[in-house]
């Protein structure tokens, strides 16, 4: 599959797709407004607006709502909500965290808006939270890059202790919006509804528990913004990409990849083994396991189609299409004898390699490039930060940079795993849309490892491998979300899903 059958590729104009920086979105707003002739106050109105059909469409007049407003625009925002409902009919109430506080610009003028129309302005110090059965969050917006003040911490807690429904006014508030990351303490949303730009910090991560159900509304001006921004990611899912090829009818095992799996080592036959039957799954047409001798009747054991062999490694890497090294690998004296003899044959024969588990580990020890021209690296966050250096929380804090560092200091592409998984390499850098917290469980990753190097095998490009492999392997996650439930989801239950998302 070519790079251009990505339908995420050609679509530049599905705006959903696209995720930026706070900073973009504030700049970009702005002069999207004034190109398109709309003031800036008119925009806040849609967003008001939007908000309301929103609340009218999922809660009735009888119900108990409390809009919380700070001093910035997301204020402003829920300024306008707020009157809109008041005018409707609703019970509203509405409270700021600083009542006596003249605010500037359009959030004054919304402001000013609401008490004319018989509003009253609380104090959310003061005001008792329990009762009401909606809160919507206007506190802070985009613009925070420090720690949440005290006063805001407690008000933040307070709303999270709260039994309401939480809907967020283009980020939960505390959010820091580039990264996800939670600034002292943010906002646990039920619904974010975001303006204009999707913000980095929404989809992955902390930021895509924080904000939950994430809906997007470009304002009547998406077009001309997203024409005048640059995206910093896009957000990708399995239901983007075009079907794969269909296979020619005179093809056979031996043209539909050959695959090398290597890792297995003593006592640790089940993750290569969920490798290759994954590769299997995914196309594969012939996969082969380089293993711990005391582990290849295990390997094989109910699976006759697997090849398992503890010996001549090297004609085993001359067979290969594509080498899957490190699931079940260990870090003993085999492991490392094992990876020398791969990093030596790679010195000279340029092949693709998709790397995970131990083998990260392994690599984590070299902190230098492996100069391959094909090469998929799919860590989670404490592998990243063993192979950086630095800690899982830093890591988590910006998983975009780490992403970046990872392709930076090893070449090739990252996969970074987790809620809203990254992908990045030369091609730029996208997160998953798919996937469910189920997945939290032992050998996922292996399945994915196994799904990277089928594909490769197969081949396609690094960057589509890695791309398609990330959203199939969590569409089929979904799938078993679906029709089982997320708990007690186990990894091999993906392999018939697999099957039918590559068909």
């Amino acid at each position: 599959m070519s790079q251009r059958s990505l339908k995420a590729e050609l679509s530049e104009q599905r705006l959903s797709q696209n995720l930026y920086t706070a900073q973009c979105v504030r700049e970009g707003e702005v002069e999207a407004a004034k190109q398109m002739s709309i003031p800036l106050y008119d925009v806040m109105l849609i967003a008001g607006e939007k908000l309301f059909q929103w609340i009218q469409k999922h809660f009735d007049h009888q119900t108990n709502i409390l809009v919380v407003v700070g001093t910035g625009n997301n204020g402003g925002d829920g300024y306008v909500a707020a009157s809109l409902l008041l005018d409707d009919g609703y019970k509203v109430s509405l409270a700021s965290i600083d009542p006596a506080r003249q605010l500037s610009g359009d959030a004054a003028l919304a402001q000013k808006s609401w008490v004319a129309s018989g509003g009253e302005v609380a104090d959310i110090r003061l005001l008792d939270t329990e009762h009401f059965e909606l809160i919507v969050d206007g506190l802070l917006g985009t613009g925070l890059n420090g720690p949440v003040s005290s006063a805001y911490q407690s008000v933040i807690q307070r709303i999270n202790q709260s039994a309401a429904h939480i809907l967020c006014i283009d980020i939960p508030s505390g959010l820091d919006a580039n990264t996800g990351a939670t600034l002292g303490a943010s906002i646990n949303a039920d619904t974010t509804i975001t303006f204009v730009g999707i913000k980095t910090g929404l989809v992955t991560a902390n930021g895509k528990q924080k904000s939950a159900n994430l809906i997007f509304e470009e304002l009547n001006i998406g077009e001309t913004f997203a024409h005048l921004t640059e995206p910093k990611a896009r957000l990708v899912e399995y239901a983007d990409f075009a079907p794969l090829p269909s296979r020619a009818l005179y093809s056979h095992k031996g043209n539909n990849g050959k695959l090398l799996c290597i890792g297995g080592n003593n006592g640790m036959a089940g993750a290569i083994r969920l490798t290759a039957e994954a590769a299997m799954r995914t196309g594969a047409g012939l996969v082969k396991v380089y293993c711990h001798p005391s582990s290849a009747s295990s390997i094989v054991q109910g699976r006759a189609e697997i090849m398992a062999s503890s010996e001549n490694l090297l004609q085993l890497l001359d067979w290969a299409d594509c080498i899957v090294f490190g699931p079940g690998l260990g870090q003993t004296t085999w492991s490392q004898e094992t990876f020398n003899q791969l990093l030596s044959y790679l010195v000279d024969q340029d092949k693709p390699l998709v790397i995970d588990a131990d083998g990260l580990n392994l690599l984590s020890q070299q902190l230098h490039a492996l100069n391959l021209s094909y090469l998929i690296m799919s860590p989670h966050s404490a592998e990243a930060a063993r192979l950086l250096n630095i800690s899982i929380e830093s890591v988590e804090n910006d998983r975009y940079q780490a992403a970046s560092k990872l392709v930076e200091t090893y070449g090739g592409n990252c996969i970074l795993k987790g809620a809203g998984s990254i992908v990045h390499g030369p091609s730029g850098t996208y997160v998953c849309a798919n996937g469910n917290p189920g997945m939290s469980t032992a050998g996922m990753g292996d399945v994915l490892s196994g799904v990277l190097g089928s594909l490769a095998a197969q081949g396609m490009t690094a960057t589509d491998a890695s791309l398609y492999g990330t959203c199939i392997h969590s569409a089929a996650a979904d799938l078993v979300a679906d029709n089982f439930g997320q708990r007690g989801m186990i990894a091999s239950d993906l392999f018939d899903y697999l099957r039918q998302l590559v068909n």
